[in-house]
């Protein structure tokens, strides 16, 4: 705790609460996410938020490549300079959220809590290899909780579709200064390799956002609503080919989410060609 109250001191600059800065101070928990990333000299790594680059260190050790894109101006500044001697290692000043993750990386990062849904989606939109991040607890639990849970939602049904994600280990508060008011995780995701898929991803994220604002309805009613909202003329004749289960909304798996929008897919097409 000591080294990053003096570095912090030295760039002049205290924790920044507007850029969620919590700063990972404990090695074994370091050590136990870089084991996670399963790192080869093969690897390009994307670190969102690296700080005063505790975990940056250790990536740049085993990973080929290393991008860690900073948005605080100063802490950017210290990192270009701290490692300036590192050829495998790129910081970028900027917003991770608008950044492009290059295919086939891995996401390894202590991210700030505030940017933990866009990330995780940006990441879902990108073609990663895998990604181990430590993040909220409660948040790691959303995204790896299983339908008809109460921690399931529409995020644990957007990463769901398309990888797999794992629970690993809790992490005390303890482990970061600033201290948070909250206990963090660890969890790894990992692309699904199974080959069913979504037919119109803007369909299927609309459909999910939508029924998920009323999780805990039955699922023919708030449909009904969608579908006459999004095609009040079609409406009828879609749902007509549509497989309506007798669930909560909150019961529904991905598999049965992603069919029901495909269904809709289809029949929104055939209504379009007569």
């Amino acid at each position: 705790m000591a080294w990053v109250r003096s570095e912090l001191d030295s760039i002049g600059i205290p924790p920044l609460k507007r850029f969620g800065q919590n700063f990972l101070i404990d090695k074994r928990v370091r050590e136990r996410l870089i084991d996670l990333a399963e790192l080869t000299v093969d690897d390009t790594v994307l670190e969102v938020g690296p700080g005063l680059g505790f975990l940056t260190e250790a990536l740049i050790n085993r990973a080929g490549r290393v991008i860690a894109i900073e948005k605080d101006r100063a802490l950017a500044a210290y990192l270009k300079a701290k490692f300036s001697h590192q050829k495998n290692l790129t910081v970028v000043e900027g917003d991770a959220l608008t950044a492009q993750i290059p295919d086939g990386s891995k996401v390894v990062s202590s991210p700030p809590y505030n940017i933990s849904s866009k990330l995780i989606l940006l990441i879902m939109n990108s073609r990663f290899r895998l990604a181990a991040l430590l993040m909220q607890e409660e948040f790691v639990r959303r995204l790896t909780a299983p339908s008809g849970s109460r921690e399931y939602g529409r995020i644990s049904v957007m990463l769901q579709s398309k990888a797999a994600a794992e629970f690993v280990m809790k992490v005390p508060r303890e482990a970061f200064y600033p201290k948070p008011r909250v206990d963090s995780a660890l969890v790894t995701i990992r692309p699904t390799s199974d080959k069913f898929q979504v037919k119109n991803q803007e369909l299927f994220v609309d459909m999910v956002r939508s029924l998920f604002t009323q999780r805990r309805r039955i699922l023919t009613g708030v449909l009904a609503r969608y579908l006459k909202a999004r095609y009040p003329i079609r409406c009828n004749t879609i749902i007509q080919h549509v497989t309506l289960l007798d669930k909560r909304i909150y019961e529904l798996n991905p598999r049965e989410l992603m069919t029901l929008s495909n269904q809709i897919a289809d029949a929104t097409t055939e209504s379009e060609r007569d």
